[in-house]
């Protein structure tokens, strides 16, 4: 079969967004090409290395590309169509934040550059005590290192992006051996595996996505040491309904989202009921032009502000509840 790699520009900021409409798209698999990530993940690491070449300490730009493949026939042709017509709305929904020129480039691809081409570009990143490890890699340990292993072919996310990388600093932070944990928008089941790996006696993980993310959570839960009896895979919208909230429970010790700030401002008030009086929740993907809005409602809904992070324009955002909505 003939394929088509697919190239979009943008931003380092504009990457979220992007692989969001390729996700909305049914996308199974992305590679991102961001000169700042490397150069902040070269920086990072430099201790560990014998030699670096100082060119990858410097980013080449603010350019990122997220690339992908779709099949080289009609079909493929109409999917491009569709996917450059949402770019183009993407641009005036974000309008007055720089998401590059989310041009879309295609070229002729084969079979053995679709399935394994994108792999040489996801490597181990070390996020505190957390290494994050695509499946294929091997990575041996030191003192307290905690292994996460994913399978990035899930697409729902990798660990990589600024937003995720806040969170599981903030998670490593809050969450305790033993805790109860609520994942909201849990993806490919990141945060919620490495609750576990962590020592979380429970975590309950949902998202809106009915098979991907439920898919995605459940295939890289195997992949770690993890108890999967632990572990409630789900799917429904917490903000709309009720008999989901029901589904969900209540008095978890952590409840944890690194959505976006449109989804996290209405999820608040909800929190509460989800919370144990004196509960931790973890707010990720917000951009610095939300943080004061994310802030405020944080403040309104009785929740005090116990810690924040920022990394390149994202922020995090962790309060405590005061008690029950």
């Amino acid at each position: 079969m003939e394929w088509i790699r697919a190239r979009i520009e943008t931003t380092s900021v504009g990457v979220e967004a992007v692989t969001g409409v390729l996700l909305s798209h049914g996308v199974s698999g992305m590679e991102i090409v961001d000169s700042q990530e490397r150069a902040r993940y070269f920086a990072d690491t430099t201790r560990t290395w014998d030699y670096a070449d100082e060119s990858l300490l410097v980013a080449d730009s603010d350019c990122a590309y997220v690339v992908f493949y779709t099949t080289k026939d009609a079909e493929g042709e109409r999917f491009l169509k569709s996917v450059a017509d949402a770019l183009a709305n993407l641009q005036a929904e974000y309008e007055g934040l720089d998401i590059g020129t989310l041009a879309l480039y295609t070229e002729s691809a084969d079979d053995e550059t679709w399935l394994h081409e994108w792999k040489k570009h996801f490597k181990p990143l070390r996020i505190g005590r957390v290494v994050v490890v695509p499946k294929w890699e091997d990575f041996s340990p030191v003192d307290e290192d905690i292994i996460f292993k994913i399978d990035p072919g899930a697409a729902f996310g990798t660990g990589q992006h600024q937003t995720t990388q806040l969170c599981i600093n903030a998670v490593q932070e809050w969450c305790r051996a033993g805790d109860r944990v609520l994942d909201v928008g849990c993806g490919s089941g990141i945060l919620s595996i490495i609750s576990l790996l962590l020592g979380a006696s429970f975590v309950c993980a949902i998202d809106v996505d009915p098979a991907g993310a439920v898919a995605a959570t459940k295939n890289n839960a195997k992949l770690n040491p993890v108890d999967i009896g632990l572990l409630n895979v789900m799917s429904g919208d917490v903000l709309t309904d009720e008999e989901t909230r029901k589904n969900v429970g209540y008095d978890y010790d952590v409840v944890v989202a690194n959505i976006v700030a449109d989804v996290i401002i209405p999820l608040v008030p909800f929190v509460g009921g989800f919370a144990k009086k004196g509960g931790i929740f973890i707010a990720s993907g917000i951009i610095d032009d939300r943080l004061k809005e994310v802030l405020e409602t944080f403040e309104s809904h009785g929740m005090s502000i116990i810690g924040q992070g920022n990394l390149d324009g994202w922020n995090c955002v962790a309060g405590r509840v005061n008690g029950h909505a």
